[in-house]
């Protein structure tokens, strides 16, 4: 189990900002955010029509392998999310959700999206909170250090998984690496491997999220810092 490090002031992450260095930063937007346009619309659904599985030239299962839609690239002070309740599902700036951003001013860490074909259904309680699902995709937090852009479908391990409680609704957070990403972390297996590879990562990516969290949500929210393992994180992914 990773838990909160005991100074949330300390710096857990040495050197450039990933978001600053590898997003495509602009050194004249806040603290080098960059800028994304809405994508194209998609042809087809990509919450119903992307599989799941990461399938071989067999149309076999790779094992441990899955898709993810990425909505909010890494460096982003934009929110952008894929939209269960229009025509085709299409990907939509949430204006919203952006203010949000810009106000908190820090941008995103990491590579934020959704797993296709899943829901956290309202109507089912959570086996270890006892909170009913957000009606929601499955959301996912691709830890390695390269942006993804909004609507890219990516393949990712799952290495863990961790519980946001908002609104007395269970908000599962899948924490991912991309496999085809030209970094070290994209060989991670674990949360063991993630920490020896790139340490305090993780410390990052979810001390950012709880502090963005406190710092827009007015229902209050509770993140649970224990860290399921990968075979967990996979579970949930396939109930879901």
């Amino acid at each position: 189990l990773l838990r909160r490090s005991a100074s949330q002031k300390q710096v857990v992450c040495q050197g450039a900002d990933p978001a600053l260095a590898l997003a495509g930063a602009s050194p004249d937007a806040p603290r080098g955010a960059r800028h994304y346009p809405t994508p194209p619309d998609a042809p087809e659904s990509m919450w119903h029509h992307v599989d799941l599985h990461v399938k071989d030239w067999l149309d076999e299962r790779q094992q441990g392998l899955f898709h993810y839609v990425n909505e909010i690239p890494l460096g982003a002070l934009q929110k952008f999310e894929l939209q269960t309740k229009l025509p085709m599902n299409v990907i939509r700036e949430d204006v919203k959700g952006s203010k949000k951003l810009k106000s908190f001013g820090q941008p995103v860490p990491f590579n934020y999206g959704c797993f296709p074909q899943t829901f956290r259904d309202p109507e089912e309680l959570d086996e270890i909170h006892a909170a009913p699902g957000d009606n929601d995709p499955l959301d996912v937090l691709d830890l390695c250090p390269q942006a993804a852009g909004v609507g890219e479908i990516v393949r990712c391990r799952a290495l863990g998984a961790v519980c946001l409680i908002d609104k007395g609704q269970a908000d599962w957070k899948v924490l991912a690496v991309n496999v085809d990403a030209d970094c070290p972390l994209a060989d991670a297996r674990s949360v063991a491997d993630a920490e020896e590879i790139m340490p305090g990562r993780i410390e990052q990516a979810l001390r950012w999220m709880d502090e963005f969290k406190q710092h827009s949500s007015t229902s209050g929210t509770t993140l649970h810092y224990e860290i399921l393992d990968a075979d967990q994180a996979v579970r949930i992914i396939e109930n879901d």
